[in-house]
This record gives C-alpha cells, structure tokens and sequence, in this order.
C-alpha cells in the first residue's frame, strides 16, 4: 500500500516527465526551424541526450518517483541551455532564471515554456529575414532608373510650370477686370 507521500512524489514525478516531454517537442521544432549543418546537428543530438535521460525518468518513475522527477527536470535543463545557444541572438546572458526552491515540476514546467517563447522569437527572426529579402527584390524591379527619373522630373517640372503660368494668367485678367 502506497503512501500519501509515495502517491504525490509519483504525481510529481510524472507531471515533471510530462513537461519534460513537452520542452521536447518544443525542441524538436526549434531544430526544424534552424538551417542544416554543424550548429543544427548539435543541436539534435542534444534533444537526443536530453530524450534519453527524460526515457530513464519514465522507466525509473514507479521506483524511486523523487529521482525521475529530477532526471526529468535536468533533461528539460538540458533542452533550455542548448536553446539558448540556437536562439536569434544567442545571447546567454537573456536567459531567466528558474526558481530553485520549486519543485522539479513546477522547473521542468517553466523551462517548456521557454523553449517556446525561444522557438517563436527564432520564427520570428526567420519572417523579418523573409519579409526584407521580398521587400527588397521588390524595391530593385520598381526603382526606375537615373535616366527615367530623369525624364520624370522633367515632366513634373513642365507640369508645375503651365500651372504656375495658368495661375498667373488667370490673376491678371481678374485684376484687369476689377
């Protein structure tokens, strides 16, 4: 017969295992988002350490449920470090700091929610690159050339001259009149 205290630990534990798997899939789409090569396969491979320690939480979870809820809560660590390194910036000092004296499912909770918040900044980062690259080669088919902005300016210039002329014209005849 269980515990009260067995129950809530094994609770703990597997909410903490459930938020680690969360961070996870999180991670797992920060990693599609980034382009291939070297910083991306890094990347992976930590997801995969991190998916291996979360594996051993579950697998240890009925046994000792304290040490799975803190397995679980190191691999979403894991994810949270290395996304800071995959971020827009990359900067480590933006990082914010999960309250030590929380449990380790209120910790692993946090960091999922972090990863996101990471892998929406670097959506975002990827938009603005997307939407300058089109704004630009749009810019480069519709600027005219010297020589027609040239030939544009002389049309505007011609314009505003017979206007000023009409005008002028116009004012004399009414003085004329008066």
């Amino acid at each position: 017969m269980a515990t009260t205290t067995e129950r809530d630990d094994r609770k703990q534990a597997k909410s903490a295992i459930r938020a680690a798997r969360k961070a996870e899939k999180e991670a797992g789409k920060l990693a599609k988002q980034l382009p291939k090569g070297a910083p991306r396969a890094k990347f992976e491979a930590a997801v995969a350490d991190a998916a291996t320690t979360r594996r051993a939480a579950e697998a240890g979870r009925d046994a000792v449920p304290r040490r799975a809820a803190r397995q679980a809560a190191r691999a979403s660590a894991q994810l949270e470090r290395a996304s800071l390194r995959m971020g827009p910036s990359g900067d480590v000092g933006k990082a914010r700091a999960t309250p030590k004296d929380t449990d380790a499912e209120a910790r692993a909770k946090a960091r999922a929610k972090t990863l996101k918040r990471r892998r929406k900044q670097a959506e975002q980062v990827q938009k603005m690159a997307r939407s300058i690259a089109m704004h630009t080669v749009v810019q480069a088919v519709t600027t005219p050339t010297e020589k027609e902005q040239a030939k544009q300016d002389m049309k505007d210039l011609q314009r505003r001259a017979k206007r000023v002329e009409l005008a002028g014209g116009r004012r004399r005849a009414r003085r004329i009149a008066r």
